[in-house]
């Protein structure tokens, strides 16, 4: 069965959280390290040049932290970087390449659920430190090895147009909704946001100081842009969004875990249908991805393949 868009931005949020951990670790290889002391105690010879931060007075030299990373992910790192050059030597025998046109296609389809594609590289920033130029690498990396993992699957036609009659809701065009929310406890607490509301305040300001929901309440209450058919947004806020008019604010809505919301539409917008061309690829690829072999098997399998192993098993 094929990832809903919502599922396939998760999984690219887990692959993006594990190149963090390569870019928080890269200094591990390029770089000598020393044996650290301790993060309260570092070597009398260690000057203030070589500090990264201090604690009470006490200096916390740039050799501790790199060797705190590699103690705590250098296994991570290590292993990455083996597939990397793996998978790259056997996309290189197979004659697999990847375009521009396709990478940017997987950051678009990994920046589903932000209000642009602005907003995903600002959050890949600040939660990851990873910048445009490592987002596109990484989505590189993926699909290099997804198309290493199907190179030599083949699916039929028929095989196809199966799946498309048997799931057309799938390729039916959707809205996307830019919405906002205020989670409270009560009723009578909804119905007071809204009466501030009505007032002249500002909906994201309100968001902050009142709402329940840890996510999204330092975002102005933003949940960013919805489908209409998201698993991950309570579907009252979505059935409520369907009679509205983006700038609309409803509320008090009634949320099946007990509490209420008020919510903000702030745009609208009705996605482009796929061409029948574009649907039929992206059907191919992933029933192949269905039949290929787990990508982390498939990356333990090339890191055999090419003789990848690990020398040096301190603290790894």
């Amino acid at each position: 069965m094929m990832m809903t868009r919502q599922e396939k931005a998760l999984w690219a949020a887990v692959i993006i959280l594990a190149a963090g951990v390569l870019l928080m670790g890269s200094l591990i290889v390029i770089r000598g390290l020393k044996p650290a002391g301790s993060v309260y105690e570092p070597e009398e010879e260690s000057s203030s040049l070589d500090a990264v931060a201090s604690f009470d007075g006490q200096l916390i030299t740039e050799d501790e932290w790199v060797e705190e990373l590699k103690r705590t992910h250098g296994h991570e790192v290590l292993l990455q970087m083996l597939n990397q050059k793996a998978v790259y030597a056997e996309a290189k025998a197979l004659h697999i390449e990847v375009t521009p046109e396709e990478i940017a296609d997987r950051i678009k389809n990994d920046a589903a659920g932000y209000e642009s594609e602005d907003a995903y590289y600002q959050a890949m920033s600040v939660q990851l430190g990873m910048s445009p130029e490592d987002i596109r690498a990484e989505a590189a990396y993926q699909l290099t090895l997804e198309n290493i993992a199907i190179a030599h699957i083949e699916i039929s036609d028929e095989e196809v147009d199966r799946y498309i009659e048997q799931h057309k809701d799938e390729f039916e065009p959707k809205k996307e909704y830019a919405l906002a929310w205020i989670k409270l406890k009560s009723r009578k607490e909804a119905n007071k946001t809204l009466d501030r509301l009505e007032q002249g305040e500002d909906f994201g300001k309100l968001a902050e100081e009142l709402s329940l929901d840890e996510y999204t309440r330092m975002q102005g209450g933003r949940l960013g842009m919805i489908e209409d058919d998201d698993p991950f947004v309570p579907k009252e806020l979505l059935s409520t969004a369907k009679d509205l008019e983006a700038g609309d604010i409803a509320g008090p809505i009634e949320l099946g875990d007990g509490g209420y919301a008020v919510m903000q539409v702030i745009d609208i917008v009705k996605k482009e249908p796929l061409s029948s061309s574009e649907i039929r690829a992206d059907v191919r690829k992933q029933l192949a991805l269905n039949k290929a072999v787990p990508l982390t098997q498939l990356e333990a399998e090339l890191r055999g393949k090419y003789g990848a192993r690990l020398i040096k098993k301190t603290n790894l």
